[in-house]
């Protein structure tokens, strides 16, 4: 059965969506939240981190659509279809929400790996970006310098394999 949350977490749910506005989001967050997702290295804890994500997220995937929702009690699942540069995501997206309606716990399965991989490079290079934009012009050579020499380690090791 059912909360009476339920059904008004899912009309907000896809009001995000079919008003372009992330801010929606916000409200349907609870603080202590916990995310997770195989495109991001570590789960996601509080109400801000994720909301940043989720946020992100919401930038880089194209036409998303739910194709089919599961209800029971307090918990949702969407399943859904998206675009990810040239890939066509398909995914579930399972909410477990509190007396109030907000999200307590969120889970993202993802398929094929190939748009799994292209958004997760895409989230890592913004989640970079915005850690580096408060560095200083020296800060982000290094650091980028640093990347690209881990990366030559990483092509180098598999090419000698």
């Amino acid at each position: 059965m059912a909360s009476p949350h339920t059904q008004i977490f899912i009309d907000k749910w896809h009001r995000i969506f079919a008003e372009n506005d992330p801010a929606l989001m916000w409200p349907l967050i609870h603080e202590d939240i916990e995310f997770y997702s195989p495109a991001i290295y570590r789960p996601k804890h509080g109400r801000q981190s994720v909301y940043e994500t989720l946020a992100l997220v919401f930038d880089i995937l194209t036409d998303y659509r739910v194709t089919d929702t599961w209800v029971k009690d307090h918990e949702i699942l969407f399943e859904f279809e998206a675009g990810v540069g040239k890939y066509v995501l398909q995914g579930i997206d399972r909410f477990q929400l509190n007396e109030e309606g907000k999200i307590t716990h969120m889970k993202v399965w993802l398929r094929p790996l190939t748009g799994l991989k292209e958004l997760a490079r895409i989230i890592a290079a913004k989640e970079l970006e915005r850690h580096l934009s408060s560095k200083s012009g020296y800060q982000k050579a290094i650091a980028r310098a640093q990347i690209r020499t881990g990366k030559l380690i990483i092509s180098l090791k598999e090419g000698l394999k």
